[in-house]
């Protein structure tokens, strides 16, 4: 079920304020979507932090930037804090699937954008932000054909909780071996980082580390980042398109 989560900061003008909460009012008479206020500031540093964490993954995995930079104010402030703006989630089941305002291939998706086309919108199910792909389809993706990673290769799960993240995607090769996914439409400089957390896997579930292989699955990455995970172990798997036909 999709919901929405309005967080309004100390900042927010009351035109804004009354802005979102007609538009909102709106959403939920025509879909059916409900909707709740909080306000940054009744939350705890904890909460604040987790909240930014929260954002910063979705938006990893939605390919959006979340971050300001200096052409207007985002969720996450330069500092890596909770900007002093209003923040809309979409929630489906209790689960972000979206922030506003963001921006994607350098356009900005803003809060009252959203809601007007939402609003406008014959059913929710034809609203989308960008079409450009995301590491969700790519989770999809390879998900229902693990065999385009590796032959023989068996899916077990998606968004798995250890400490210090999560992992997008896990498989267990035709060997018995356990294939730790991180998942990005292009290859960042903490990717390695972040997939070497990915160890404590084997902690968890009692998994000798001999059989834990490291993995990236991406669209694009550099050769000094390719060269770094080749490095430090790291399988990478570039997702491209194949022509099969020949050209008339």
């Amino acid at each position: 079920m999709i919901t929405y989560r309005l967080y309004t900061a100390a900042e927010t003008e009351d035109k804004d304020s009354e802005l979102y909460h007609i538009l909102l009012s709106t959403v939920q008479e025509k879909h059916g979507i409900s909707y709740d206020f909080v306000d940054i500031d009744t939350l705890s540093d904890t909460e604040k932090e987790t909240l930014v964490e929260d954002i910063r993954i979705i938006s990893r995995k939605n390919g959006i930037g979340v971050v300001s930079k200096g052409t207007g104010a985002l969720p996450i402030s330069r500092k890596k804090k909770l900007g002093k703006i209003c923040i809309l989630l979409k929630m489906d089941d209790g689960q972000i699937k979206n922030i506003y305002p963001h921006e994607i291939n350098k356009k900005r998706i803003d809060i009252p954008s959203h809601l007007n086309r939402v609003s406008k919108a014959s059913s929710i199910d034809e609203i989308s932000d960008h079409s450009s792909i995301s590491e969700q389809d790519l989770s999809r993706m390879i998900s229902t054909f693990p065999e385009l990673i590796e032959e023989g290769l068996e899916f077990v799960d998606t968004e798995v909780e250890i400490e210090g993240g999560r992992i997008d995607a896990v498989f267990k090769s035709k060997n018995g071996e356990y294939l730790l996914i991180e998942i990005e439409i292009e290859a960042r400089d903490n990717a390695i980082g972040q997939v070497q957390r990915f160890i404590t896997y084997s902690n968890k579930y009692s998994i000798p580390r001999e059989q834990i292989r490291l993995g990236i699955v991406c669209a694009k990455i550099g050769e000094s980042r390719l060269n770094a995970c080749i490095g430090a172990g790291i399988e990478v798997y570039l997702l491209k398109l194949e022509k099969k036909n020949p050209r008339r």
